[in-house]
């Protein structure tokens, strides 16, 4: 008789297989995609939030998730991750809030 131990990661794990980290990076990625087409469509200030926000959805995402199954959000360590994505998402969204438009 074989015994299995349960899969640890069971819980961050879809019903396909896919962990979270991939879904969160990809939903990152797909909101940062977006910002960048409403910028190049005409409206900065508002593709510069929607980035902005994409990469404090990383940083949230980084934060939540263990390391082992962050996926590709994963770069560094967790501190340095989710620092550095926390000020470049705070400052993209800070800037398109206060820069005038010319």
């Amino acid at each position: 008789m074989s015994l299995s131990r349960p899969d640890p990661d069971a819980h961050y794990r879809t019903p396909g297989g896919r962990s979270l980290g991939t879904i969160a990076y990809f939903g990152v990625m797909l909101i940062g995609a977006l910002g960048l087409a409403v910028a190049v469509a005409g409206s900065w200030r508002q593709g510069a939030a929607y980035i902005g926000v994409a990469l404090l959805l990383a940083c949230v995402a980084r934060l939540a998730l263990p390391d082992r199954m962050a996926g590709l959000l994963r770069v560094r360590r967790k501190v340095i991750d989710v620092t550095i994505l926390g000020v470049l998402g705070l400052g993209v969204v800070v800037l398109a809030l206060l820069i005038p438009d010319v």
